[in-house]
Parts: C-alpha cells; structure tokens; sequence
C-alpha cells in the first residue's frame, strides 16, 4: 500500500525510540549471562561488556531472539505522547526495526509494543534482520513526506535521501548531530509534529 504524508503515517524505529532496549539488555547481560559492565558509557556493546567484536554480535542476537525481548520497557515519556499523537490529531504509526529474521522474536516485539502503547496506534510491523540497513524499507515509503522517528544518524541520512522528515531521538550516541530536529523527549517530539496539524 502506498502511503503519503497526508495519510498521517508516521514511521518509527523500536529500540532507542519506542523502547529502552539498551537498559534491558545490559540487565540481561549482567543478571542472566553474568557478566559486568565495563564502561557504561559506551555505545558500542563489546566495548561495554569489554569482549570482542564478534562476541558482542553474537550477544546482541541470543538477545534479540529470547523471550526477554518481550518485556522491554518504554523510552521515556514514548507512550504518553505516541497515545496523544493518535487520539488527538490520528496518526499511526509504522515500525521499522532491524531485530531478527525469527518470527517467534517477531511475534514477541510485536506483543510488547501493543502492551504498551495499545492495539489502536499501528498500521504495521516490518522486520529486518539484526544489524541490517533500512534503506531498502525505507525506499518503499520514497518521496512520501512521512515523518522518520530514529536515534541513528546514517538512518535518518538514509530517510532523508528517500524523501522523508526524519526527527532524531537524542542519546549520548548521538549528541552533537544537528542535521535533523534532535529531541531527547517525545513531549517536544510530540509538539513538533502537532504544530504542522494547527
């Protein structure tokens, strides 16, 4: 199905913008898998928990495949605002999130994202890989003007070439980037996108 702007489509990303995945994660990694955190302000997993490259990959796919990904908890203020965005001015949303070709790990995000922001707020679900790019997603949805809701720069750059109104969510990770609207709540997130309704 095509979709346009004026559909009041908006397309997010899961982790970093609808839920803390980072959060969850490191409590599965130090509770479950018992090991310790080595620099909690890193980004990058391996440098986190100190192990190799192909150690932290392979840490981040047990976990995006178990049952843990079921039970991660919102970002923020996300529900409040994402539940304000669809009763208040009817948008709904598409989530384009790169977890797992597993269709029972599928099955579990899905369930956890309607556990917390309700049944009502979405069109669709789309799934790629762990790991894997967007762009190819992201092109079926080219020149549509939609509203492109990510926490990494190259996805937004990506969107953006394809025609879309990325709007960055604000980590460490990304602090300093200022090509796109940057806001670490979805309150101002939120006010951003009601101001075009008014």
């Amino acid at each position: 199905m095509a979709y346009n702007i004026k559909d009041k489509i908006i397309l997010v990303d899961c982790d970093g913008v609808l839920c803390d995945w980072g959060y969850a994660f490191t409590q599965w990694m130090e509770h479950t898998k018992n090991y310790k955190t080595v620099d909690s302000d890193a980004y990058n997993i391996a440098e986190r928990f100190g192990l190799s490259a192909v150690e932290g990959k392979n840490m981040v796919r047990e976990f995006n495949d178990s049952a843990a990904i079921a039970f991660l908890p919102p970002l923020r203020d996300s529900v409040f605002y994402m539940k304000r965005l669809n009763m208040l001015h009817g948008y709904k949303f598409i989530c384009i999130t790169s977890l797992s070709t597993n269709k029972y790990a599928q099955q579990l995000r899905t369930q956890n994202l309607k556990m917390l922001f309700g049944e009502e707020l979405w069109e669709d679900f789309i799934y790629l890989g762990c790991g894997a790019d967007k762009d190819e997603e992201l092109a079926k949805f080219k020149d549509t003007g939609c509203y492109w809701i990510e926490d990494k720069p190259a996805n937004c750059e990506a969107g953006e070439k394809l025609g879309l109104y990325p709007i960055l969510v604000g980590h460490d990770h990304n602090h300093g980037e200022h090509r796109w609207p940057r806001f670490t709540k979805w309150k101002r997130i939120y006010k951003w996108i009601a101001r075009g309704d008014d």
